[in-house]
């Protein structure tokens, strides 16, 4: 639990009371400080409310008054009187602003140690009160308005929080109001993120399975994807003296998708819908997790301005532009971190990412490769470097072909250069489909059949349950 540091203590007492003389003046005041002089505390406050009753102009008897009350520990009631006094003149200013800040450091130093003694939210919230009136007696000290929203922050009341900290942070640009008000739309943000993942984790595991359905790979799969065909329609192929047998192919329809595939020996030849297919996704958790983004981008934005060389505001930042899905915010900001924070993995492996979405194999390499370098361990990394040199190696394939440039090999630099990582993750993930077969696509580009046939054995038998 964060500890925080007490404020000193400017103590002073009623000396200036028990050395006041007594001049001609009215009987309350006469009574007052008889009462004040023998420590009758209360009753003296009620001569001195009669006097400045009959008499609001009385400087010295709201002064008084307002002494009294804080010997009563009556700080709301010592603070009007005081202001009352200054209304009239400005003549014991000095030693109010004595007592105010004698005051508010009491009662900040009592909410401090009530919050470095809580042992749950409750007794967090208990410093509440504290720091409320030591707001009230300086309310130009911002840390009081950071401190109670600190306090409802720790208790998870994030909507009693947010006042508090927004104006503690737009007025006082203090550092904790910023890092816990964006926290807050950070968090909230993440738990409707988390929400709706939950609330469609069938129909979105359906779309990432569509997604996996392409051309020429293994027919097999597809029933390890999305299962078995509704139906399926396999032509009787043409036989006849001197005739040629045709190739058999047959159709799968997958009629819950829309979806007719062709089939052609083991290998899927044409993937076709017959009319758009979208799953039944609720997006009003996604749509609420945006909004909270956009807030806490909103206050860590500021947060930069106000402290630029704070790191952790610039990752929650990062955090909420990727959150957001607002990607080039995001891959500016990772672009001037990468030279900021050279040493961060996450910003390489993140930026990495954003240039392997946008087929920048090259530099994909390179920022997957520094994560490694910082640690040769981090599996994604390791595994989106592998993808890179295979996603690289068929981006240069499919050039050649369109090039008429069958006959060149080169492409298989990159096949080559995928396998030591893909074979780190087979090791990781013995039983890995996805990587299974794609070391036997590696392996059979690159003319090793007796490697390739090995990872698609070994493939099967997962499938199959045999493994």
């Amino acid at each position: 639990m964060k500890k925080f540091v007490l404020w000193g203590v400017y103590a002073i007492g009623l000396v200036s009371l028990m050395l006041m003389g007594f001049q001609c003046s009215s009987k309350e005041m006469t009574s007052a400080k008889l009462y004040i002089q023998r420590k009758e505390y209360e009753n003296a406050a009620k001569q001195l409310e009669t006097e400045v009753a009959k008499n609001p102009v009385n400087e010295e008897a709201w002064f008084l008054l307002g002494q009294v009350h804080s010997e009563l520990k009556q700080y709301k009631e010592m603070k009007d009187a005081f202001v009352k006094t200054l209304e009239v003149s400005p003549k014991h200013k000095k030693e109010i602003d004595s007592y105010n800040l004698s005051t508010w450091s009491r009662l900040f130093n009592h909410g401090i140690d009530v919050v470095n003694k809580a042992k749950d939210s409750a007794g967090v919230i208990q410093a509440v009160e504290s720091f409320t009136m030591a707001a009230y007696i300086e309310p130009d000290s911002l840390i009081n308005q950071d401190m109670i929203g600190y306090c409802y922050y720790r208790a998870g009341d994030f909507d009693s929080a947010i006042p508090y900290l927004k104006e503690a942070f737009e007025k006082g640009k203090l550092l904790t109001s910023c890092t816990r008000l964006g926290n807050i739309y950070l968090l909230r943000a993440d738990d409707h993120r988390r929400k709706f993942l939950e609330v469609n984790d069938a129909a979105l595991q359906t779309k990432k399975n569509l997604e996996n359905i392409h051309e020429n790979m293994k027919a097999a799969d597809v029933k390890f994807y999305i299962g078995q065909p509704s139906s399926t329609n396999k032509p009787t192929p043409v036989k006849g003296k001197g005739k040629k047998t045709e190739p058999q192919k047959e159709q799968w329809m997958f009629d819950q998708y829309n979806l007719v595939l062709t089939v052609d020996g083991d290998l899927i030849s044409e993937v076709k819908y017959t009319k758009p297919y979208t799953p039944n996704i609720d997006s009003s958790e996604i749509k609420s997790a945006y909004k909270e983004y956009d807030k806490a981008i909103g206050v860590y934005r500021k947060g930069i301005e106000f402290f630029p060389e704070d790191q952790e505001i610039s990752d929650n930042l990062m955090n909420s532009f990727i959150g957001a899905e607002r990607n080039d915010e995001a891959f500016a900001l990772l672009n001037a971190r990468v030279k900021k924070y050279p040493d961060s993995k996450l910003d390489h492996y993140n930026l990495g990412v954003f240039f392997l979405r946008d087929n920048k194999f090259e530099d994909a390499v390179n920022q997957f490769s520094e994560v490694l370098r910082l640690d040769d361990k981090y599996s994604q990394a390791i595994y989106n470097l592998a993808a890179t040199y295979v996603n690289w190696g068929v981006a240069v394939q499919d050039q050649l072909k369109k090039d008429g440039k069958e006959g060149d090999k080169s492409y298989q630099e990159k096949f080559r250069k995928a396998i030591p990582y893909l074979e780190k993750v087979r090791e990781e993930k013995p039983n890995d489909v996805r990587i299974l077969d794609l070391l036997g696509q590696v392996y059979a580009n690159l003319g090793d059949a007796a490697k390739a046939k090995e990872a698609y054995d070994k493939a099967d038998a997962v499938r199959s349950g045999k493994n």
